[in-house]
């Protein structure tokens, strides 16, 4: 080990602070900047997964609403792509009769629901969701122990 320039100073037992080092400060600012960007991420991913779920819980809604009070408000884009889709074929007076077959609402239905049990019981909500919500406290930097050493990784030893 190489001699060193300044002797250690004296410090109390009990306390350690780790010395004033260029390399160590650029480390721990490296280290909080990919927290910053990690938290960030999850966070994008949490609100990204959560319309998800929004969007799949009123399709839900809609489609047990459509299947069981039959209220036919199904057919109203299907007449309006089938005008636009097929003008010559499908007049507004030989669409009026025109009905979505029961169960093809019903098939919307349960593949919605499906989707949103597979969601759940795969781990997906625990994985994408729940572990955003955990935020990365500001005891990581007081329990971070940062041991001082020379430029060849030598541990000094007091």
């Amino acid at each position: 080990m190489p001699p060193r320039s300044t002797p250690p100073t004296m410090i109390p037992k009990g306390s350690f602070h780790p010395p004033h080092d260029p390399a160590t400060y650029r480390d721990l600012l490296m280290f909080e900047e990919r927290l910053k960007s990690n938290a960030s991420l999850l966070k994008r991913r949490k609100r990204r997964y959560q319309l998800f779920l929004f969007q799949l819980l009123a399709l839900i809604s809609f489609l047990t609403c459509e299947v069981f009070l039959q209220l036919n408000l199904l057919d109203i884009p299907f007449h309006f792509v089938l005008r636009r889709t097929f003008p010559t074929i499908y007049s507004p007076e030989e669409i009026a009769d025109f009905h979505v077959h029961p169960y093809f609402t019903l098939g919307l239905l349960s593949v919605s629901v499906t989707t949103l049990v597979l969601f759940f019981a795969s781990g997906m909500y625990s994985e994408k969701v729940a572990y955003a919500n955990r935020s990365v406290s500001s005891t990581v930097f007081s329990s971070l122990r940062i041991t001082p050493c020379d430029a060849d990784g030598k541990v000094w030893v007091y």
